[in-house]
């Protein structure tokens, strides 16, 4: 903001007796060209100024409606979720059947199931744990680089079947 003061701003108060001005035509014009400038400056920033907030309110409205998009898509993808919750566990059990691969001997790859099925949700996991016959066919490789993990991956597919009978390959 340009500075406003000049010595004949200080003379016009009452108050101010302590300030002697003589008053010269020139000065005095060169001031209100000056003024007329800055208002002229001042003028030109409001418009550029307004073009900004509308364009920082349509900005705002367009978030909104995006927010508003995605809060409605949640809302319809959350009500996926329930009824995925409310399917019957039989149901399930049909369900995750259909998902294992039609090989004979199944490995213990995390990117299929019936290990895939663990990883989904807390239920889908409980669910697919309690189901030993998810867990009756087994490809047994042996991977001597991390035999620990082959270890304890081939350890819970055991405890997974809980003694049915198994269908062991061996590669």
């Amino acid at each position: 903001m340009p500075d406003l003061e000049t010595p004949y701003s200080k003379a016009c108060f009452p108050t101010n007796t302590n300030y002697p001005v003589e008053l010269k035509g020139e000065d005095i014009s060169a001031i209100v060209n000056e003024r007329e400038q800055q208002l002229n400056a001042v003028l030109r920033d409001i418009p550029a100024l307004e073009t900004v907030m509308v364009g920082i309110k349509d900005l705002h409205q367009s978030l909104v409606e995006q927010k508003n998009k995605i809060v409605q898509s949640r809302h319809l993808h959350k009500g996926f979720i329930l009824a995925l919750w409310r399917l019957p566990t039989e149901t399930l059990y049909h369900i995750f059947h259909y998902c294992l691969p039609e090989r004979k001997h199944l490995s213990p790859a995390s990117k299929l199931a019936p290990m895939l099925l663990t990883r989904i949700c807390r239920r889908w996991r409980e669910v697919a744990v309690g189901m030993p016959s998810l867990w009756c066919r087994l490809s047994v490789e042996f991977d001597y680089r991390d035999w620990q993990r082959a270890a304890f991956c081939y350890d819970s597919w055991l405890e997974r079947s809980r003694g049915r009978q198994l269908s062991i390959s061996l590669g």
